[in-house]
């Protein structure tokens, strides 16, 4: 428990002190980090910060891990996904934002005091205040957003129509309109649960962070 609370306590640091607005927990495969504002591709690596609008690409044997600093908010991400994550710093926490361009991924969105964490795809925009869900997104035939936790308000790009989906529940928007809701079969939800990852038995986190000065600062947490 003590390590925990450790934990919470150099993150918070970790927030405060620079611009990264989470962080990478895991990486397994070919897992590719594109900077915000540039077409660079690089190799994304456990413990590397993340600042508002970078984007992870995974390969065909990706996955990856991200956890937003101020709530622990998590994003995971299975093979040939990518998506942008978003965040904006203020006083109260993080208004966070994410753009999924494709694939599968799975959100736990931990309470957002008052505001909605957004994720968006080239077809809908789901609405989320605290909840579990997982989506399933592709460009031509549209989204699936499984409600695992909570609810959430899904709504179609194309007319506008809004609808929630609450625990137990599948939301299938379609880039022509088409917006239902079904209930979810369980033979229908992406496994999540055993994607392992790049070294689980280590216990350690270095990054970097830049001061108000602009110097670069190697961040090491070490836990248990």
């Amino acid at each position: 428990m003590k390590r925990l609370i450790i934990l919470s306590i150099l993150l918070a640091t970790v927030l405060t002190a620079g611009s990264k607005v989470a962080i990478v927990m895991k990486t397994k495969g070919d897992v590719k980090l594109i900077p915000a504002g540039t077409k660079l591709v690089k190799p994304l690596k456990r413990g590397a910060g993340l600042v508002n609008e970078d984007v992870i690409r995974t390969g065909k044997d990706g996955f990856a891990v991200a956890m937003y600093l101020d709530d622990k908010t998590t994003i995971k991400v299975r093979n040939d996904a990518e998506f942008l994550i978003g965040g904006e710093k203020t006083a109260e926490g993080i208004i966070k934002r994410v753009s999924l361009s494709y694939g599968t991924m799975m959100a736990s969105v931990a309470k957002q005091k008052g505001k909605e964490f957004i994720i968006a795809t080239p077809t809908s925009v789901a609405s989320v205040k605290g909840t579990e869900i997982i989506i399933i997104s592709d460009p031509v035939y549209g989204d699936l957003f499984i409600t695992l936790i909570g609810s959430i308000v899904v709504t179609n790009n194309s007319t506008g129509k809004s609808t929630t989906v609450n625990e137990g529940e599948t939301a299938n928007s379609t880039p022509d309109g088409s917006l239902n809701v079904t209930v979810t079969e369980e033979s229908d939800i992406p496994d999540f649960g055993e994607e392992g990852g790049e070294g689980p038995e280590q216990h350690e986190l270095r990054f970097e962070i830049e001061d108000e000065n602009g110097n670069i600062k190697t961040i090491v947490i070490q836990y248990r």
